[in-house]
């Protein structure tokens, strides 16, 4: 019995000392950014030709100068608030066929968890605006495909 007692009025120490330390009580502080092909990004649009795969080629996080490393951990992909895809293996990539997707305006979002040295986890969300188009006529700029670092929100929960 005094084992247990002990051990019952030690929990309320270890609580206190585990809750001393507030390192990881700031978000990570980086930019994650996306490579992709077969569309094309004007003015944070991504428009593809119906029919055409567009491949995100994987994520990539960049810690801000003078903060620690920083890797990208479970990542979840949404096309029109659906999610279509969940990943932890880097690079993190996806094709989406757009073979019979109506034409028009949809949204493709990107969440994904970040872990930073001295950070709390947290996560990433950032979305495109993902415009289908019927030909490559009505398509701006040619489908060479880059590297873009979206606007993003970088928070301690996805909600």
């Amino acid at each position: 019995m005094k084992k247990f007692l002990s051990l019952f009025l030690a929990l309320p120490m270890l609580a206190f000392v585990a809750s001393c330390d507030d390192d990881d009580s700031k978000v990570p502080d980086v930019s994650v950014s996306i490579e992709y092909s077969g569309g094309t990004l004007t003015d944070g649009v991504l428009t593809v030709v119906e029919g055409d795969t567009l491949k995100i080629e994987g994520l990539k996080v960049t810690p801000a100068p003078g903060t620690g490393e920083a890797v990208l951990g479970v990542t979840t992909y949404f096309l029109d608030n659906i999610p279509f895809l969940t990943t932890s293996i880097a690079p993190f990539a996806v094709d989406i066929d757009t073979e019979g997707m109506k034409e028009g305006t949809h949204y493709l979002r990107v969440n994904t968890q970040i872990f930073q040295v001295n950070k709390s986890i947290g996560w990433g969300i950032f979305q495109y605006k993902l415009n289908i188009v019927a030909s490559p006529d009505d398509q701006p700029g040619d489908t060479g495909g880059g590297t873009d670092t979206p606007e993003q929100t970088i928070t301690d929960s996805v909600d």
